[in-house]
């Protein structure tokens, strides 16, 4: 096995670790919505503000270094797909860093100083705002995929058209179940 495949699984790898980890965060948090206590849905926070430093961040960091690194080492060169993933990896990991991770800290924070019922609010906005940034992610993972070419307006109209769809399912009210 030569060099660039091996990158290439390195690189495939810490994707996956960070985007199905992040995945797997939002559909426990969904799924907890209405089927536990406002304490149990926010120990999914804490989950996340654990994970971030000690996976989300690493392997995000990884995979963007390893992308750049095959731009060259297997020359793919500044293609659609290679332009346009290299933008959605900086959009979503400077989104992680930005805003989910603050928020996910504040929302914490006003559980400790008001109580976890207090905070359900605020995690809602966190689980939306994760959900929208899963949409580019998983467009990432698309372009990867399919490496359409400049002329494929199809494939990116299409690919707008799922990211605006699921920014729309994101933005309407999660509704919360008691139990």
């Amino acid at each position: 096995m030569d060099f660039a495949t091996t990158l290439k699984f390195a690189h495939v790898l810490a994707a996956v670790l960070w985007v199905g980890g992040g995945f797997a965060t939002i559909v426990a948090g969904i799924v907890l919505a209405g089927r536990s206590t406002a304490q149990t849905q926010l120990a999914i926070v804490q989950a996340v503000v654990l994970l971030a430093p000690r996976l989300f961040i690493p392997a995000s960091i990884f995979t963007l270094a390893s992308g750049v690194a095959l731009l060259f080492v297997a020359g793919w060169g500044w293609q659609p797909f290679t332009v346009l993933g290299l933008a959605g990896v900086l959009f979503t990991a400077g989104f992680g860093a930005i805003v989910i991770g603050p928020s996910c800290e504040r929302a914490l924070k006003l559980a400790d100083t008001h109580g976890a019922e207090a905070a359900i609010p605020s995690l809602r906005r966190v689980q939306r705002l994760a959900m929208m940034d899963y949409a580019v992610q998983f467009a990432i993972v698309f372009l990867m995929v399919v490496k359409p070419s400049w002329s494929d307006f199809a494939v990116f109209g299409g690919i707008a058209s799922i990211i605006v769809l699921a920014a729309l399912a994101a933005l309407r009210p999660i509704p919360r179940a008691t139990i």
